[in-house]
């Protein structure tokens, strides 16, 4: 997934350079396959690139759950052949409001990104987006990385899928900004809590608003902006 790479580094402040060596991640073209024939090709890191396959196609309304799925042949990482069972066509890419009951606290939450922020390749590299998907009592989480936000979304996504999952009893927890097609594809994914420890936008805002999500920037330091449908937090909630 890296490489060790030797640099020069210049300081400014210092007036010196010096040779240095630096972790630097690799980027390949990830083949996927279904039912033997070829779908698509995307650019990613070697890691978890089953997880990524499933993912993708859960998103592009190829597979909806782990029932439709046979096999999964994944021993070159760069290339993923996926069976299908024979069944109806999906239509995952429909969103309907999230109605679900439970709390969560603000420390589960911090602690979550606390583990976000010790991922072991975005630390190695500093290239990574990371993903947390978390279970909301904080017993269960799984950490993805990927070069490409999109790529640890659908990562995250497929790994919930083969993991057979109740998604939405999941928080997911992204180490980049929370935009609107990252929202969109939590909410398809049926996830009630999206947090982050960065920026949203207002469209990605109105949308949680919308479909009954959690959307929650800027969690960092003991404190964070929950933007939308705050009776989720424990804390909210007692207010």
């Amino acid at each position: 997934m890296f490489s060790d790479v030797n640099y020069f580094r210049f300081s400014a402040k210092e007036k010196d350079s010096a040779c240095k060596v630096d972790q630097v991640a690799h980027e390949k073209d990830i083949a996927i396959y279904v039912n033997k024939s070829y779908y698509t090709s995307l650019r990613a890191t070697l890691n978890d690139t089953k997880e990524l396959a499933i993912g993708h196609l859960f998103f592009h309304d190829v597979v909806k759950s782990h029932d439709n799925i046979e096999d999964i042949e994944n021993e070159d990482k760069a290339i993923v052949k996926v069976e299908l069972k024979p069944s109806s066509s999906c239509q995952n890419n429909v969103l309907e409001y999230i109605d679900v009951n439970w709390t969560v606290s603000a420390d589960a939450i911090y602690g979550g990104i606390a583990l976000l922020q010790e991922a072991p390749l975005y630390r190695k590299t500093g290239a990574f987006h990371v993903a947390i998907l978390m279970h909301h009592k904080g017993y269960k989480y799984f950490l993805l990385e990927d070069i490409a936000r999109h790529n640890v979304i659908e990562k995250a996504i497929g790994k919930a899928i083969l993991e057979g999952i109740k998604r939405e009893e999941y928080m997911l927890l992204f180490s980049g900004r929370l935009m609107h097609e990252l929202v969109r594809k939590m909410l398809i994914a049926k996830i009630p809590i999206i947090g982050g420890i960065s920026a949203t936008t207002c469209e990605a805002i109105d949308l949680a608003q919308k479909y009954g999500a959690t959307l929650i920037g800027f969690i960092r330091e003991g404190r964070m902006n929950v933007y939308t449908h705050p009776a989720r937090i424990i804390e909210f909630f007692k207010c």
